[in-house]
């Protein structure tokens, strides 16, 4: 959760570091990395409009600017559910759940699937740090994904892995280490 400046710096810095490119003045050209800028603000002003009247106001500007560019890239990621140092590869279909928890350096590839098994669970996937996550990947149901490993493409994760390192493929997936 992002309380402070200080925090809302420390996230946008890694985000930028682990995207692996420069960012342009006003992010040109960069929607992913100006969809991130925007989330991470928006959870900072959403943290701080339980306190703040003119943070609610702003968080509601934010909502709108998240929601509008979200429906333009196919994204539809919740607040307070990441981890600093998210990366997202390119624009695609990418939902995640409003219970999961993603860790820290996490990597993601388009049309991937984060969620629920169905509509009455309120526990979700929870993602170590540093996990990387093909494209077209789906992970659902009340799992832990452990640090430092690797989810291929078009995986179907079902059961949790417990163990760091792991690279998992297939479906249903199964580790190949």
């Amino acid at each position: 959760m992002i309380n402070t400046k200080e925090q809302l710096k420390n996230y946008i810095d890694k985000d930028r570091k682990n995207a692996g490119r420069s960012h342009t003045l006003f992010y040109i050209g960069d929607e992913l990395g100006k969809y991130l800028l925007l989330l991470r603000k928006k959870e900072y002003a959403y943290n701080l409009s339980k306190k703040n009247f003119f943070q609610k106001i702003h968080y509601f500007y934010l909502k709108y600017r998240v929601h509008h560019l979200g429906v333009k890239l196919g994204f539809d990621i919740p607040i307070n559910s990441i981890g600093p140092g998210f990366r997202i590869d390119h624009w695609g279909f990418l939902a995640i759940n409003e219970y999961a928890k993603i860790g820290k350096n996490c990597h993601i590839y388009g049309d991937v699937t984060i969620g629920v098994k169905n509509k009455t669970d309120k526990i979700a996937p929870i993602i170590g740090d540093n996990v990387e996550i093909g494209t077209g990947a789906r992970i659902i149901g009340p799992i832990t994904i452990a640090s430092n490993c690797k989810i291929g493409a078009n995986a179907c994760v079902t059961h949790s892995i417990l163990e760091e390192g792991k690279t998992v493929v297939g479906i249903p997936a199964h580790e190949i280490d």
